[in-house]
């Protein structure tokens, strides 16, 4: 995007000469105009589960080809907002979408049925995906009736009520998100821990030290290559086996030293500043996480930061520590469901949030903007960002009816939030060790960590005898567990759809139509993320929250809900 706002040339692209700029106008523009389709005046074209249009009451149909609640087996919505749900598919390399895919189609449409169908863990009197858990009669679990008024869990009345179940799509997520967290950690150590340690060892001597003895300064008309000792101390560097281009010594590092770098100092007081105010928050707040929790939660996502963002930084998919962290803060702290989402939200949103920072950095040395003038940047857009998503969040509260409920207008179901509510159930209620415990009903998921642990190994093995161009290289485990953590609420629809446009555009045209999709394909996600974006907004405030829908009801709005609900 900053190319095609920025950059004035529009060179020949497979015939096409429309500028990029002019493009993703026409691309916004039609994004948005038809976002009034399947997200206002005709919703079947987003849950576009046309085979189970002929048999409405047929629970197989709607589990296999169901849209909302089952499978997706049949890939076609009409809506970006559906395609795009689990991130862009223009973004993503087919390879990594290809290890996406793997996993959807051993775990989810191979496996869960074959279990599904043979009641393998109670799964037959359940959904089979859902975003709720369940209690022992079907119906979605009360938490209220086992805990006691200050929140905490209440033995006596959990044996009372009942123990939790799962759908089986939600059990096996369980799982393969327990091989993606160990096939991270031995995944990165066989691939990457040679020039993980390499770089590692220059980086604790001070910047000034490994880079200015590497290059001389740049000025007007001063070479960019080594000189005299500098030289010799490169080759050095390259005899003892240590590669200088991952030292980030590169063109656009050479050129960004002519600026002051953001002092340690300046993160390590904000670090230190954000801490204080974290540990006041667990402390005074009846949230029942001690302050040494909130240091627990950091300091996961600190050892685990890296293998986290290598694996974003090559597929684009991030690998979620959101599980770990439920099961982590369960086992200390047990009991406790509000300190298990506080827990969580620490553990879970530095990393996702930090691989974002980090990714914002790497574009502003790209852009060569300041360091210094980038931290400051970041700073107060983080402030901003922060007090407008809390007056965004009350005021929905507030204003929008049934919010986070089935029946809430405009779709504000929250079902990330369910999802995050129904982890504060399990592992922070009731507990990994009523789950995985010696004679627990779920306690083979844990054999999921082995899985996980040794497969990674495996494929090395196998990989490094093969050539660069095998199949074996292309193989990646952490993403082809790690990625079905969306599920749910995701569903098989916005997999399979995801990955079918992944593979239109970054492996047929990008094969056929090289010159186009170098051209296009960026700016065309663009273009469809900022019209849904818009039109969504549009949409809610200008149509549905001042009530004009109301009452508005057709075919096209009714039938997919008379499908869907026939799994619950």
């Amino acid at each position: 995007m900053f190319t095609t706002m920025h950059k004035s040339e529009n060179k020949i692209a497979n015939g096409w000469t429309i500028s990029r700029w002019r493009f993703f106008l026409l691309v916004f523009s039609a994004a948005f105009a038809w976002y009034f389709l399947p997200g206002l005046l005709f919703p079947a074209l987003s849950y576009f589960s046309v085979v189970t249009w002929f048999a409405p009451q047929s629970v197989v149909l709607a589990n296999l080809f169901g849209t909302s609640s089952g499978l997706g087996l049949f890939p076609v919505t009409f809506d970006w907002a559906q395609i795009a749900y689990i991130g862009s598919p223009l973004l993503t390399p087919w390879w990594a979408a290809a290890n996406v895919v793997a996993g959807l189609v051993i775990i989810m449409w191979i496996v869960a049925p074959l279990m599904y169908y043979s009641n393998a863990l109670h799964s037959a009197f359940l959904p089979i995906l859902s975003s709720s858990v369940f209690d022992n009669t079907g119906k979605p679990y009360d938490v209220s009736r086992i805990l006691t008024p200050e929140f905490l869990f209440d033995r006596d009345k959990f044996e009372a009520y009942s123990n939790v179940y799962l759908p089986i799509t939600y059990a096996l997520a369980y799982g393969v998100q327990f091989a993606g967290l160990t096939a991270l950690v031995t995944h990165t150590a066989c691939w990457y821990g040679k020039e993980i340690w390499q770089v590692s060892r220059p980086s604790m001597v001070s910047d000034k030290t490994k880079v200015g003895s590497l290059y001389d300064s740049i000025g007007h008309g001063s070479s960019i290559r080594p000189q005299g000792s500098s030289r010799k101390k490169a080759d050095s560097a390259v005899e003892a086996g240590i590669d200088t281009s991952m030292q980030g010594e590169d063109v656009h590092t050479r050129l960004m030293r002519r600026y002051d770098d953001a002092p340690a100092s300046w993160y390590l007081v904000t670090f230190v500043a954000m801490l204080a105010i974290g540990i006041f928050v667990v402390e005074y707040y009846p949230v029942y996480l001690p302050w040494y929790g909130l240091l627990l939660a950091l300091s996961i996502t600190a050892v685990l930061f890296i293998p986290v963002a290598i694996v974003m930084a090559l597929t684009n998919q991030h690998s979620s520590l959101y599980l770990i962290c439920q099961i982590i803060c369960g086992t200390v702290f047990p009991g406790r469901p509000v300190a298990n989402m506080v827990f969580t939200t620490y553990c879970y949103i530095s990393s996702a949030q930090g691989v974002k920072f980090s990714s914002d950095l790497k574009l502003g040395h790209y852009m060569k903007i300041p360091p210094k003038l980038l931290f400051q940047v970041q700073m107060f857009a983080t402030l901003v960002s922060s007090f407008t998503q809390i007056g965004v969040l009350n005021w929905m509260f507030a204003n929008i009816p049934s919010l986070c409920q089935p029946d809430a207008i405009n779709g504000f179901s929250c079902p990330l939030a369910r999802v995050h509510f129904n982890g504060s159930i399990l592992w922070g209620v009731v507990g990994p060790h009523r789950f995985f415990g010696a004679g627990a009903l779920y306690q083979p998921l844990i054999w999921f960590f082995l899985v996980g642990a040794v497969a990674p190994i495996l494929v090395y093995v196998i990989a490094r005898k093969k050539p660069m161009n095998s199949i074996w290289r292309k193989i990646n485990l952490p993403v082809l567990f790690g990625s079905l953590s969306w599920i749910p609420p995701a569903t098989g629809l916005n997999f399979s759809v995801w990955a079918v446009v992944c593979f239109i555009f970054n492996s047929v045209i990008r094969r056929r139509k090289p010159e186009w999709w170098g051209k296009y394909t960026m700016t065309l996600s663009a273009g469809l993320d900022s019209g849904l974006a818009i039109g969504v907004v549009v949409i809610f405030f200008g149509i549905v929250f001042p009530g004009w829908m109301e009452g508005f009801s057709w075919w096209g709005t009714e039938i997919y809900k008379q499908v869907s609900c026939v799994c619950f």
